[in-house]
C-alpha cells in the first residue's frame, strides 16, 4: 500500500480503583491531577482530545464535582472526549462468573446513556490479565463494535484483526504492540512509528499516548504539528479511539481471523499464578456472585408473583460485587490498604444478601397455597431438577417431635441422617440438623415433612474394609493417611486422591517462583530430606447415607534422623507450622466426592496444592470457561520457548470445573473459588493457596511488602471430584459444576399446606442452561440461556404462567430482531447456536 500512513494518537490515562493506592488516593490522582487539567486543556486547545475509561470514576465526579462533570458532558458531546470501555469497572474477565462481566457493562452503559446520552462502541480492554474465549459474543451482544487489548495476543502481526468467540460472532480488534503506552514518550515517536507501521495491517495507526495515572501532556499538541511539518510520508493527528476503527472498518473483511482465548504470554505477560494470590477474594468472590444471582433470581419471581422486588437493593449489592471484580483487586495484585473497601464490601454482603434472600423467599411461599402439610421447603436455584445433599436445621416445640428417621415429599419417603440434636427435659427435639438426599424441580422448591418412622425400601451405603461402594464407584482408602484410590467398573480413575503437595514459593503478587525444582513435600513422601507430614488422628464416620473420612495432619520442617529413614525412624518432629484438616465426604446417592479441608497456614512463602494422580496421559484438558469450554494443554510446565516475555507457569484459571479424559474414562475437578489449576505428568492439582511476601520484585510494580497476602491465617476449602465415562460432554461436568457451586436452599416453615413440588422456569435440553433470570417492567423478566457443550440445539422454556409476551434483547436488554420464538401457551421453543447467549425479555 503507498497511500500515506495515517497515525492516530489518543491521549489516555488508565484508572485503577485500587492498586498500590488506595481508592480515595486514585480518586484524587485522576480527578484533581488529571482530568481537571485534561479540560484546562480542552479549553484553551481545540485540537485536544482525550479518552476516558470507567463509569467508576465519572459516578465519583458527579457526586463531588458537579462542575467538572458538567465540562466533561460538553465535550463527550462535542466528540473531543469519548469515554471507551463505559464498563462500571474495568474487570478481570477471567475469574469473575459469566453474570459479572455482563452487568460491568450493562451497568456502565445505562449510566452513559443517562447521563451523556453516549453509546460506547469502542471496548478497551488495556489491562486485563487476558481475555476469555467469548468475550467476542459478550462484547458485540453488548453493542461493542470494537476491542483494543494489551494482553494475551499470540501473533503481533498484524495488530488488526476478526476476533472470533466460541460460537463464532467476530469483533473487530486490535492488539497494541507497544501497550498503552506506545506514545507516552513524546521523544520516541519517531521509535513507536517503525514499530507500529510494521505491525500494522493497513495505512492506519492507533498511538495510545498515557499511561496508568499519568497526567496529560500538552505538548503532545505541538509535538503532533510539528510530525506533520516534518513527515510526507505520513499524517498524525490527535484522535478518539472510533476514529481509527472506523476507517479499520472499511477493510474488515479482508483482516485475519483470530480464534479462542487470548491469554499467550509471548509478547505480554498474562499472569496466570495471580489466579492463587490473596486466595480469600478469590473464595468470596464466588460465594456472593452465587448468593446474589441465586437471590436475584427469586426476586424477580417475587416481582411477578406479589408486584415488588428489591430493585435498589440489589443494584447497590451488584455495585459492591463489580468493585470486587476488578482487574486489579479480584487477582488480588495490590498493595495491602487498597483492600479495606474490598473488604468492607465482602462484609457488608454476607449479612445483606443472606437476609434478602430469607425476606425474598418468605413473600414467595406466603402467596402459595397447597394440600401437603409441610416442615420445611427446599428450593433450588438451577434450571434443571436436581437431586443434592442438605443439611437443615429445625427447631420444635416441646412434645411435638420425638423423632427423627425421614422425611416425606408427598408419598416419597427418604431416608435422613440426623447430624446433631438437642432434646427437651420429657425427651422431645427441641433442635435438630438433618442431612438427606432432597430431590427438587427446575427452579422450584419441594415441599418437605418430618416422618418418625424409617422410609420403606432402603439400602445403605456400602463400606467392606477400606472399600466403600455407592452405585457409581469403589473409592479404597488408606487407613494410614486416608488418601484415596477411586475406581469405576473395575478401572482406576485416579490414586492418592487429594494429596497435599507443598511446594517453594519465592515469587509475589504476581509471579509464583520457585527455588528449588521439586516440591518441599507430599503426603506420599516425595520432597527434601528435611521434613515430612504426620497424620496425627484418623477417624471414619458412617451413617446410611454418607462415609465420612477426618483426618488431622500436621507437617514438620524437620524430623530427626533426617538421612536414611527407612533404616531409622524419625524420633524428633520440630516446626510445625502447616496443619491440616480433611473432610473426605462419599454420598450414597451422588457420583462425586467432596472435599472440605482446613488449612492453618503459619507457614510464609509457600504454595500449597491438592493433587489427584491419574494414569490418563492426553496432550489437552478441558477447562469452563464464561459461557462455555476450552481445551488447554498439559504438561506446559516443561514448556520453555525462547524470547517471551512470560514464560508459561503451566497453571491456568478455569471457571468452575476442569476435565482430564481419554474418552473412555475421565476426572472432573470442581472448585468453589480456587480457579488454578495444572496437569502435569497424568496428575491434576488444584492450587488452595499462595503465601508471598512482596507485592513485586521491581518488573511488574513497586517491591512493597504485603503481610496479608503471606496467608497466615485459616482458611477452609470447598473442591469436588466427579470420575465418570466418557467425556466431560457425556459425563455433563457442566451440570454438577453447577450443583456444587449452587446448593439447595432449606427453609423451615411453620407446619403449613404448600404445594408438594413447585417449579417456575424449566429450560430444556440439559445442554442449554440459564444463567440469569432478573427483574424486568411491570410483569416482566429477563431471563438469560445459553447452550453449554458446541452444538447447535433447539432450546425450550417453560414458565410457571402463560407467556403474554416474549422479546429477544441482547445483553444491555435493547430489544432486537432475533430469532423466530414459537409460543405455546407458557412455553417458547427456539433455536441456540454452539456455544450461543441467549436474553429474552418476557411478560407473563
Amino acid at each position: 500500500m503507498n497511500e500515506k500512513k495515517v497515525v492516530y494518537v489518543v491521549p489516555h490515562t488508565h484508572y485503577d480503583a485500587v492498586w498500590v493506592f488506595t481508592k480515595e488516593d486514585y480518586f484524587y490522582i485522576n480527578i484533581d491531577f488529571i482530568l481537571k487539567k485534561v479540560i484546562d486543556i480542552m479549553e484553551r486547545r481545540d485540537e485536544y482530545k482525550f479518552l476516558i475509561e470507567q463509569v467508576f470514576l465519572l459516578e465519583e465526579i458527579e457526586n463531588r464535582y458537579p462542575e467538572l462533570f458538567e465540562k466533561i458532558k460538553k465535550y463527550v458531546k462535542e466528540g473531543r472526549i469519548e469515554i471507551a470501555d463505559g464498563e462500571y469497572l474495568m474487570p478481570d474477565t477471567m475469574l469473575p462468573q459469566e453474570e459479572t462481566l455482563i452487568r460491568e457493562i450493562l451497568v456502565g452503559k445505562k449510566y452513559l446513556r443517562e447521563k451523556f446520552g453516549f453509546e460506547a462502541t469502542v471496548m478497551w480492554q488495556a489491562d486485563g490479565f487476558g481475555l476469555n474465549a467469548q468475550l467476542p459474543q459478550i462484547y458485540r451482544k453488548s453493542g461493542y463494535k470494537y476491542l483494543a487489548f494489551r494482553r494475551g495476543y499470540y501473533e503481533r502481526v498484524p495488530s488488526e484483526f476478526l476476533w472470533e468467540g466460541l460460537d463464532g460472532t467476530k469483533i473487530i480488534a486490535h492488539s497494541f504492540p507497544l501497550g498503552y503506552r506506545a506514545g507516552l514518550y513524546i521523544s520516541r515517536f519517531e521509535e513507536s512509528y517503525r514499530v507500529l507501521k510494521e505491525c500494522a495491517f493497513g495505512n492506519h495507526i492507533l498511538m495510545p499516548s498515557g499511561s496508568g495515572s499519568t497526567p496529560p501532556q500538552e505538548e503532545v499538541i505541538d509535538a503532533v504539528k510539528k510530525w506533520n511539518e516534518t513527515h510526507e510520508d505520513s499524517e498524525m493527528k490527535i484522535a478518539t479511539p472510533v476514529e481509527f476503527f472506523k476507517e479499520v472498518e472499511k477493510y474488515a473483511d479482508k483482516l485475519p481471523v483470530r480464534r479462542g482465548e487470548m491469554y499467550c504470554g509471548k509478547y505480554s505477560p498474562v499472569f496466570p499464578d495471580t489466579s492463587s494470590s490473596r486466595i480469600w477474594i478469590k473464595l468470596n468472590q464466588r460465594d456472593l456472585e452465587c448468593k446474589l444471582l441465586t437471590l436475584e433470581r427469586f426476586d424477580a419471581l417475587t416481582h411477578i408473583i406479589c408486584g415488588f422486588n428489591h430493585g435498589e437493593e440489589l443494584e447497590n449489592c451488584w455495585k459492591k460485587i463489580l468493585f470486587n471484580a476488578f482487574h486489579d483487586v479480584i487477582p488480588g495484585t495490590g498493595a495491602d490498604d487498597g483492600y479495606t473497601e474490598v473488604k468492607y464490601n465482602v462484609d457488608f454482603l454476607k449479612v445483606k444478601i443472606p437476609h434478602l434472600l430469607r425476606d425474598t423467599i418468605g413473600e414467595i411461599l406466603s402467596c402459595f397455597k397447597g394440600d401437603f402439610e409441610g416442615d420445611f421447603v427446599v428450593f433450588n436455584p438451577l434450571s434443571w431438577e436436581v437431586e443434592n445433599w442438605v443439611e437443615v436445621d429445625l427447631s420444635f416445640d416441646n412434645g411435638e417431635i420425638r423423632e427423627i428417621k425421614g422425611v416425606k415429599c408427598g408419598e416419597e419417603e427418604r431416608k435422613v441422617e440426623v447430624i446433631k440434636e438437642s432434646r427437651y427435659y420429657d425427651g422431645s427435639i427441641r433442635f435438630a440438623r438433618i442431612g438427606f438426599f432432597a430431590k427438587v424441580p427446575p427452579l422450584g422448591f419441594a415441599t418437605y415433612r418430618v416422618i418418625e418412622h424409617e422410609p420403606k425400601d432402603f439400602d445403605a451405603i456400602k463400606v467392606e474394609g477400606n472399600v466403600v461402594t455407592n452405585k457409581f464407584f469403589n473409592v479404597h482408602y488408606s487407613p494410614e493417611n486416608g488418601l484415596i484410590m477411586v475406581f469405576r467398573d473395575g478401572e482406576e480413575v485416579f490414586v492418592e486422591g487429594n494429596e497435599i503437595v507443598i511446594d517453594s514459593e519465592a515469587g509475589n503478587l504476581y509471579h509464583h517462583m520457585e527455588d528449588i525444582d521439586t516440591p518441599v513435600h507430599t503426603e506420599s513422601g516425595e520432597g527434601i530430606r528435611f521434613g515430612r507430614f504426620d497424620v496425627e488422628n484418623i477417624d471414619f464416620v458412617k451413617t446410611p447415607l454418607r462415609f465420612i473420612i477426618n483426618v488431622t495432619t500436621r507437617y514438620y520442617s524437620l524430623i530427626w534422623p533426617y538421612r536414611l529413614t527407612d533404616k531409622w525412624k524419625p524420633v524428633f518432629w520440630r516446626h510445625n507450622y502447616i496443619t491440616i484438616d480433611k473432610k473426605i465426604i462419599i454420598y450414597r446417592d451422588l457420583p462425586r466426592i467432596d472435599f472440605v479441608t482446613v488449612i492453618n497456614n503459619r507457614h510464609p512463602r509457600t504454595r500449597i496444592r491438592a493433587r489427584f494422580r491419574t494414569n490418563i496421559f492426553e496432550d489437552t484438558y478441558v477447562c469452563e470457561t464464561q459461557f462455555g469450554a476450552i481445551s488447554r494443554r498439559t504438561n506446559m510446565y516443561y514448556f520453555n520457548p525462547e524470547n517471551w516475555v512470560e514464560k508459561p507457569s503451566g497453571v491456568y484459571p478455569s471457571l468452575r470445573w476442569i476435565d482430564y479424559s481419554d474418552g473412555k474414562k475421565g476426572l472432573t475437578i470442581i472448585n468453589r473459588g480456587n480457579p488454578e489449576n495444572e496437569v502435569r505428568d497424568g496428575c491434576v492439582y488444584i492450587t488452595l493457596l499462595r503465601s508471598v511476601d512482596l507485592l513485586s520484585h521491581g518488573k511488574e510494580g513497586p517491591v512493597i511488602p504485603v503481610p496479608d497476602a503471606m496467608e497466615l491465617k485459616r482458611y477452609e476449602f470447598q473442591y469436588s471430584a466427579y470420575p465418570h465415562d466418557g467425556d466431560w460432554k457425556n459425563a455433563k461436568s457442566y451440570k454438577v459444576g453447577y450443583e456444587f457451586n449452587y446448593p439447595l436452599i432449606p427453609v423451615q416453615i411453620k407446619r403449613r399446606a404448600l404445594p408438594e413440588r413447585f417449579s417456575f422456569i424449566r429450560v430444556e435440553p440439559e445442554n442449554v442452561i440459564l444463567s440469569a433470570v432478573k427483574a424486568g417492567g411491570e410483569r416482566e423478566i429477563v431471563a438469560r440461556v445459553y447452550e453449554t457443550e458446541g452444538k447447535s440445539t433447539r432450546a425450550r422454556i417453560e414458565f410457571f404462567r402463560e407467556i403474554e409476551e416474549i422479546k429477544e434483547v441482547n445483553l444491555i436488554e435493547d430489544e432486537i430482531n432475533g430469532r423466530e420464538l414459537n409460543v405455546d401457551g407458557n412455553r417458547v421453543e427456539f433455536d441456540i447456536g454452539n456455544f450461543e447467549i441467549v436474553t429474552l425479555r418476557v411478560k407473563l
